[in-house]
């Protein structure tokens, strides 16, 4: 999965874990409620947004143009619930699922995909309760590091 961006903030909730939570680490319905409404003027463009829903990394929603259809992915960077500002990777993929035709030949549409991209970085970067920062770090434990250079050359940067 490629990384757009990483940002921090308090504007959703990443404290209470909810029932319906897949594990404790599930933050993200709220956001991703917030970033589809964000998104909603791209319906004018031919974009259609399904509703969000949960993975065991966070939340998503599908935002698919003509026969192109787009991964929007909400990771909540964290071990559990925190009092301090959370991060979350927000990604936006193409996804041509499990038709191997597709995936082999098919190109999605970079125009679309560029647009999906660039209003979800005006949606976080119009806040400013939310702060674009480093990508996380991961240690080989898999727990993120928030940005902070690894110790000893252990970890490498990576994804979600």
């Amino acid at each position: 999965m490629d990384v757009l961006i990483t940002v921090e903030t308090d504007m959703f909730e990443h404290r209470e874990v909810k029932p319906h939570f897949i594990n404790p680490c599930c933050f993200g319905e709220d956001f991703a409620a917030w970033l589809k409404q964000q998104l909603s003027p791209l319906t004018d463009s031919g974009f259609i947004l399904s509703e969000p829903i949960q993975e065991d990394y966070g939340w998503g929603f599908w935002a698919s143009h003509g026969k192109d259809r787009f991964w929007v992915a909400l990771s909540y960077v964290g071990s559990g619930p925190q009092e301090a500002p959370a991060q979350w990777v927000i990604s936006v993929n193409y996804d041509p699922g499990l038709n191997l035709i597709k995936r082999l030949f098919h190109k999605p549409d970079q125009q679309a995909l560029g647009q999906l991209r660039d209003h979800v970085l005006q949606a976080v970067t119009s806040k400013t309760a939310i702060r674009i920062v480093p990508a996380p770090r991961y240690s080989p434990d898999g727990l993120g590091t928030s940005g902070k250079s690894p110790q000893s050359g252990a970890g490498a940067p990576g994804g979600v």
